[in-house]
C-alpha cells in the first residue's frame, strides 16, 4: 500500500475512533467493515472488537481482536481488549494470560494493572489481585478503584482491619464518594461497630431519587407523640422485614404510622394491625415526618447485642397446611439466594451437594422460586407456590424447621420466631454479623452455619444433617 492509500486509511480510522469516542457505534462499524472488507487492518479489527463489546457480543469481539494481534502482536491495547472481552463474559481464567501479554509491552500502564487485579479477584485468588491493585496505586496512588477494591479484597480475606483503611483512603481522596462509604459502613456493621456502620451506612441515599417536594420534614428523633410519621421503602424485603421491627416501638407515643412497600410486601404489613395505614412507593399521604426503613436505626441508635427485642413481631395467620405432613418434620428449604445477581453467586448451594441430607423421615418443602413443579429435584416431597409475602407467610408457621441460604426466607423465618437454619459463606452479609459463631443478634430462632473454607459447603451440610439427627430423635 502506498504511502497515499496509507494516510486515506488512517483518516478512516481516526474517523471511526472518533465516532466511537462519542458513541456513534454504527458509523464506526460501516468505516470499519469498509476498511477490512478491501484489506486486513489491526486497528479496525480492534474497533470492531471493541464495538461487539459493547453489543454484549464476547465471542465475536474474541474473534476480531485476535484477528489485531495476528496481524501486529506487538500492540499492548489489543492484548488488553482480548482480556477485556473475556472478562466481560466472565471467562476470568482466559483473560490473564491476555493481560500479562499487555504488561510484557508495556507494564507502565495503571490501569491494565487493575483488570488483572479484577480477574484475579473473580477467580478468588486474593493474593495475586492485591499484588496487582497494590501496582496499580504505585503507578496511580490516587486510583479510587483500586483502594475500593482493595477494602472489598481484605474482607473476603477477613482482615477487617485492612479493609476499613482501604475504605478510608477512597475516602481521603474522594470525600463524596458514596459506594466507599456505604462499603465501609457494611464492614464496621459486620464486625458489631454499629455506631460507625450506621452512620457510614445513611450516605446509600445519595444514590436514592426522592420526591423531596412531596415529603415533609425528616424524622432524626424528635418526639413523636400524635404525630404521623411516614416510612419510605428501600425496595428491599429482606431490609423491610429486618428493620420494621423498631417502628413498632415507636407506636408507644401514639403515633401513627404510615409505610410505603411495594407489591410483595404490601398484603402482609396491610395485615400488621399496629401500622395504620400502607401504601405504594408512589403514594405520599400527609404526614408530619419521614424516614426511610434503613435510617430508623441510626436515629434509634440501635445494637442488637444490647437491645430488647420481642418475637414474633411480624403477626400472621398461618393456614396453609396442604403440603404438611403430621407423620414426618416438615421442612422449608431454599437453595438459591438471588438469581441474575452475581453478587450472591457465593451465597448459592448446587442441590448436588445435599443429596444426602434428608430422610425419608423428613417431609421437604421447596420454598424457592427458582424451583419446577414438573422438574422438581428427588430431594424434594412438594412446592410450595407463592407470588408475595403474604403468602409466604401462611406456610412457615406450619414448618417445623426451615433451612435456607441468605434469602429473604431467612427473616420472615426469623421475624416469626420459626427454627430456623442458616447457611452462609465464610464471609457473609453483614446482617450476620462475624462475632456471633452459631447465633445472630437480630433473630432468636436462627441458627447460623458458616463455611470453614471458601466455596465449600461440605462442612455446613455435614453439621446441619447431625443437628437434624439429633432433633428427630429427640
Amino acid at each position: 500500500m502506498d504511502d497515499n492509500k496509507k494516510e486515506v486509511v488512517q483518516q478512516e480510522i481516526n474517523k471511526a475512533i472518533n465516532f466511537l469516542g462519542q458513541n456513534k457505534f454504527s458509523e464506526a462499524e460501516i468505516i470499519c467493515k469498509d476498511i477490512v472488507s478491501k484489506k486486513d487492518n489491526p486497528d479496525a479489527y480492534h474497533i470492531l472488537s471493541s464495538i461487539k463489546i459493547y453489543k454484549q457480543e464476547f465471542d465475536e469481539s474474541i474473534r476480531l481482536v485476535q484477528k489485531s494481534i495476528e496481524i501486529n502482536s506487538d500492540n499492548p491495547g489489543y492484548h488488553v481488549t482480548l482480556g477485556c472481552a473475556y472478562s466481560a463474559r466472565k471467562d476470568y481464567e482466559k483473560s490473564i494470560k491476555p493481560f500479562k501479554d499487555a504488561l510484557k509491552l508495556n507494564n507502565k500502564v495503571a490501569q491494565v494493572h487493575f483488570y488483572l487485579g479484577e480477574s484475579y479477584r473473580k477467580l478468588k485468588k486474593y493474593n495475586e489481585a492485591i499484588a496487582s491493585f497494590y501496582k496499580t496505586i504505585e503507578l496511580s496512588p490516587d486510583h479510587v478503584a483500586s483502594h475500593m477494591i482493595l477494602g472489598i479484597v481484605y474482607q473476603e480475606k477477613k482482615q477487617f482491619d485492612l479493609s476499613v483503611k482501604s475504605f478510608q483512603t477512597c475516602i481521603n481522596i474522594m470525600p463524596d464518594y458514596a459506594e466507599a462509604h456505604i462499603n465501609l459502613g457494611l464492614c464496621y456493621l459486620l464486625v458489631g461497630d454499629y455506631d460507625n456502620g450506621w452512620r457510614e451506612y445513611e450516605w446509600r441515599r445519595k444514590l436514592f431519587e426522592t420526591e423531596s417536594e412531596k415529603l415533609s420534614k425528616e424524622w432524626t428523633g424528635q418526639n413523636l407523640e400524635d404525630k404521623t410519621l411516614l416510612i419510605l421503602d428501600e425496595n428491599s424485603d429482606p431490609n423491610l422485614i429486618h428493620f420494621i421491627r423498631f417502628a413498632r416501638e415507636l407506636k408507644k407515643d401514639n403515633c401513627k404510622l404510615i409505610l410505603q412497600c411495594n407489591d410483595q410486601s404490601y398484603e402482609l404489613f396491610n395485615k400488621q394491625a399496629w401500622i395504620d395505614n400502607v401504601v405504594s412507593p408512589d403514594v405520599f399521604p400527609e404526614h408530619d415526618y419521614y424516614i426511610y426503613i434503613g435510617s430508623l436505626m441510626n436515629v434509634l441508635k440501635i445494637n442488637p447485642n444490647n437491645t430488647q427485642q420481642y418475637f414474633p413481631y411480624i403477626d400472621v395467620d398461618g393456614k396453609n397446611r396442604n403440603l404438611i405432613k403430621s407423620n414426618k418434620f416438615n421442612i422449608g428449604l431454599v437453595l438459591e439466594a438471588n438469581r441474575g445477581d452475581s453478587s450472591h453467586d457465593d451465597e448459592t448451594i448446587d442441590i448436588k451437594d445435599i443429596e444426602n441430607l434428608f430422610t425419608d423421615q423428613h417431609n421437604v418443602i421447596s420454598l424457592d422460586k427458582y424451583t419446577e413443579n414438573n422438574s422438581l429435584p428427588i430431594i424434594y416431597n412438594s412446592k410450595y407456590n407463592y407470588s408475595n409475602l403474604d403468602e409466604l407467610s401462611q406456610i412457615i408457621p406450619e414448618l417445623d424447621l426451615v433451612v435456607t441460604v441468605d434469602h429473604v426466607v431467612a427473616h420472615l423465618a426469623g421475624a416469626l420466631n420459626i427454627q430456623t437454619f442458616l447457611m452462609v459463606p465464610c464471609v457473609p452479609n453483614w446482617r450476620w454479623e462475624i462475632t456471633h459463631r452459631h447465633t445472630t443478634p437480630w433473630y432468636d430462632s436462627v441458627r447460623i452455619f458458616r463455611q470453614d473454607i471458601p466455596d465449600n459447603w461440605t462442612s455446613v451440610i455435614g453439621k446441619i444433617k447431625q443437628k437434624l439427627n439429633e432433633k428427630y430423635n429427640d
